[in-house]
């Protein structure tokens, strides 16, 4: 069953389909991180993602195929129904998130993989504990983060089930970034990396320097367990230094749902509607989004959301990327939890 839902998604992703979903199930979050914005007052009234709204959601998309769908919000974990929506949504999808790790206890980790999830990414975004917990506006924030990826990695009960350590790259933190990676390795994760969005937060300096791609490219290939792909780091000076990458195929290959059930093309265009997917049929969302995406110049991100996809699609190295992503998805063997 679940070798032919990958297959399946593996034909979905070589027609260049709608693959990517990012669904935001609540605000709602602890931290009050310097590059985002979700945590303020005028995001806080927006309520949640049922469990019965989940459930119709995947009826929604079942019919498409299998979507990589990435819970995110605000931080998943606040969601009292997180367990029960992480379950619904794994029955016919892959599904990953990404989380703080604030609230991760051994017992959690060991329900969430049960409930079907293919990684967790934790936040580390510094080395020093004090400026990462600057940084996410929570003191404890980095011991936190740490104790949870123990958590994660130990309480696998899949060796496809993947624990990554990931860092938004800043001006200030390009230093940290292979020591990150280190650490990971020691303890038997995998590292990531995702380029800031400029469009949420209130970080007045992000931009990394114009050569950071190709520094990252170089700590990438001394260090095994830094696992991003190779076409999405390479291309992060040229994001800085000019501000943007297109074409964005935002409404094409990936898509963006509310915790209201309203869709956009990606995270970053959230007032742009293309349909409520609770209410509309989904052949008139596509069509809305496909528009949306014809009628955009915009390419002024290079997330995580949007570059991996693209690279992996319509890079020029295909052969390094698909490296880069068995790296990042090969089987990791179990291990034995640690008091």
């Amino acid at each position: 069953m679940d070798l032919l839902k990958r297959l399946r998604y593996a034909g979905r992703f070589l027609r260049k389909d709608l693959v990517h979903l990012n669904l935001q199930i609540l605000y709602k979050c602890n931290f009050t991180c310097k590059i985002c914005d979700f945590w303020q007052p005028r995001w806080q009234g927006q309520g949640m993602l049922s469990l019965d709204q989940t459930r119709a959601i995947v009826e929604k998309l079942k019919p498409e195929g299998p979507f990589l769908i990435s819970i995110g919000g605000g931080e998943p974990l606040l969601h009292p129904e997180i367990l029960p929506i992480a379950r619904e949504l794994s029955r016919d999808n892959l599904v990953v998130m990404i989380c703080n790790g604030w609230f991760m206890t051994r017992e959690t980790a060991r329900a969430i993989w049960e409930a079907g999830l293919y990684e967790v990414s934790i936040s580390v975004d510094y080395l020093d504990p004090e400026r990462h917990d600057t940084h996410r506006g929570r003191p404890g924030a980095h011991a936190r983060a740490l104790q949870a990826l123990k958590y994660l990695h130990e309480e696998r009960v899949h060796p496809h089930q993947r624990t990554h350590m990931i860092s938004v790259v800043m001006d200030d933190n390009l230093d940290d970034i292979e020591p990150l990676a280190q650490l990971a390795a020691r303890e038997g994760y995998t590292y990531l990396v995702t380029f800031h969005s400029t469009s949420r937060g209130r970080k007045e300096k992000r931009a990394a320097p114009a050569e950071v791609g190709r520094r990252l490219r170089e700590i990438q290939k001394r260090n095994p367990s830094f696992v991003t792909l190779r076409g999405y780091v390479e291309r992060f000076g040229e994001a800085d230094e000019n501000g943007e990458i297109g074409p964005c195929r935002a409404g094409i290959n990936l898509l963006n749902v509310d915790c209201n059930g309203n869709v956009s093309t990606c995270i970053d265009r959230l007032d742009d509607s293309c349909g409520n997917i609770l209410e509309d049929s989904f052949d008139d969302i596509r069509l809305q989004l496909a528009r949306r995406q014809k009628e955009s110049s915009c390419g002024s991100c290079w997330t995580s959301c949007r570059g991996p996809i693209e690279s992996l699609m319509y890079g020029k190295d295909r052969l390094g990327n698909l490296l880069d992503l068995h790296r990042m998805t090969k089987d990791v063997p179990l291990v034995r939890s640690s008091p």
